[in-house]
């Protein structure tokens, strides 16, 4: 049998190849490098992948194979030294072929990106199987802490719940460290202690350091700057990430305004989701276009001006933040 698994959530993943590997094995049957091969797909040809499945060590009668970061199936496909070796035809041939019950192989790649007509896959859909692990909504991933903690025995309060669910963005992995940070300091999680010990994701607060600019509000983008600073979080990566709120804000601006578009079909076409568009549609009553531009230029002007040292990247940020207008 032949799986290829595909999704943003590693430790999903991971737990989908243990679940197949115990099924295949036996729950019981203990794992060592005989009857369980891990593969990491960029550094290994597929060729010689389809040579560990056809041979069998002596002593066991089962092995699994976990091909990993298959990017050969992403799209795009990303640039990799060893791509000009790979033969794609024998991993074709191998999936067309009538597999013995002996081996069982397991592709798998942390992306949601996948080239589903790739004609290896096209086979894989009546040979194997192909099980894509989609990424939690709000009300899903909100469940999903509340069942994990309890497992884990921990408490957590309402608005600590859904201050972590958007620190963490609906990533497992991320909210599994984050909370194996928080149960380290406590068993009871507070609103406070996701606060204290929660990063923010760099383009949440570029969003916020956007907003708090279109609002007038120079001063707390300031505070929000040096806080951001004690992180060392360094101003060229926030100029970049402001420009994109800027550049997103103009193309919102002229799809709703211009196009006439609805908000769905706004989000739709920019691929972000609705929530995102409804509060950024809000801010453009209060920044012209005029000023989109403007702040657009000067964050160009600025990043060329701190990358070719003329000026102190943190003054000359900071300067940005207090000057900023609107109009």
């Amino acid at each position: 049998m032949i799986y290829f698994i595909y999704g943003n959530q590693y430790p999903t993943i991971k737990s989908q190849i243990k679940k197949i590997t115990a099924s295949f094995l036996g729950e019981n049957e203990t794992l060592d490098e005989f009857n369980f091969v891990k593969i990491d797909g960029f550094n290994v040809l597929v060729q010689e992948a389809v040579d560990e499945c056809r041979y069998v060590s002596l002593g066991y009668d089962k092995k699994v194979v976990s091909l990993e970061n298959c990017y050969f199936f992403c799209k795009p496909k990303p640039k990799n030294k060893i791509e000009t070796d790979q033969q794609y035809d024998v991993l074709e041939e191998y999936v067309n072929s009538d597999n013995d019950e002996q081996s069982v192989l397991i592709m798998s790649v942390v992306s949601s990106e996948i080239d589903l007509k790739n004609s290896i896959l096209e086979s894989l859909k009546d040979k194997g199987k192909i099980i894509q692990i989609v990424d939690p909504d709000e009300k899903n991933f909100t469940e999903y802490i509340k069942t994990y903690c309890a497992k884990n025995n921990i408490i957590i309060d309402k608005d600590a719940l859904f201050e972590l669910a958007a620190r963490c963005d609906s990533d497992v992995a991320l909210l599994k460290n984050n909370i194996e940070k928080l149960s380290l300091y406590t068993d009871h999680i507070k609103y406070q202690d996701v606060t204290k010990m929660v990063t923010r994701k760099l383009e949440d607060n570029a969003f916020m350091l956007s907003n708090l600019l279109i609002e007038g509000k120079n001063v707390e983008a300031v505070n929000l700057f040096k806080d951001l600073k004690v992180d060392n979080i360094e101003p060229v990566v926030l100029i970049s990430q402001l420009a994109s709120q800027f550049r997103l804000l103009n193309q919102i601006r002229y799809l709703s305004r211009k196009e006439h578009l609805p908000q769905e079909e706004v989000a739709k076409q920019l691929k972000i989701k609705p929530g995102r568009v409804f509060v950024m549609s809000k801010s453009l009553s209060l920044i012209s276009e005029q000023g989109i531009l403007n702040a657009l230029e000067e964050l160009y002007n600025l990043d060329s001006e701190i990358k070719s040292g003329l000026v102190d990247r943190y003054y000359a940020f900071e300067l940005f933040l207090l000057k900023f207008k609107r109009n």
